[in-house]
This record gives C-alpha cells, structure tokens and sequence, in this order.
C-alpha cells in the first residue's frame, strides 16, 4: 500500500486516476490555456475539436517533454473548462471536484 501513496495518482472507485489540470499562461498580450491529465481511452482530438467550436477559439494537441498529449487552447478559458468537462458528460460532478486542478490566475 505504501506504493501507491508516493504516486501523483489518485484512487477514484477503485481505479487509478491522474488529476487533470487546466493552465493558463499569459504570453504578453495573448494567453494560452492547456488541459492535462485526461484519461488515455478518451480521444483527445474529438474533445479538442469539440472545445474549439464551443469556446469559439483555436485548438491543437500537442506533446509536452515527457511525450504526454496536451490539449492547448487559445486564450484564457480556465474559468469555465471545468464546468465543460462536466456538461459534456467528459467527467461527473465528483470526478471533477476531486480531479481537476486549476493553476495560474482565473
């Protein structure tokens, strides 16, 4: 037991789940939102694809250092991916107060 506690995993229902997080990056005049962290079954270019038609802003995929996919956002949509993530039925209301962490300034 005392594995799975030095983990940045979290166990949700019996099953080990990563926090997602949702950054925001203030580059100069522009700002740049990424989500992270989501389950690897889900297909991330249809929830990309999905949040540029919603949010009305350019989306891309792309790999950090480590090789994970990040969904990369244009402007500043902290504020309101959570409560998306949740009306598209992407994570329940529990899941994401438990999961989702926001970082940068909302």
């Amino acid at each position: 037991m005392e594995f799975f506690e030095d983990t940045k995993n979290d166990v949700f229902a019996g099953v080990i789940t990563s926090k997602i997080h949702i950054r925001t990056q203030n580059m100069g005049r522009k700002w740049v939102t990424t989500v992270d962290g989501l389950d690897e079954d889900l297909d991330l270019e249809r929830i990309a694809k999905a949040m540029k038609k919603s949010l009305h802003c350019a989306t891309t995929v792309i790999k950090d250092k480590d090789d994970v996919e990040v969904i990369q956002l244009q402007g500043n949509h902290a504020d309101v991916l959570k409560q998306w993530l949740i009306e598209m039925q992407i994570l329940t209301e529990k899941e994401a107060a438990e999961r989702v962490i926001i970082h940068g300034s909302v």
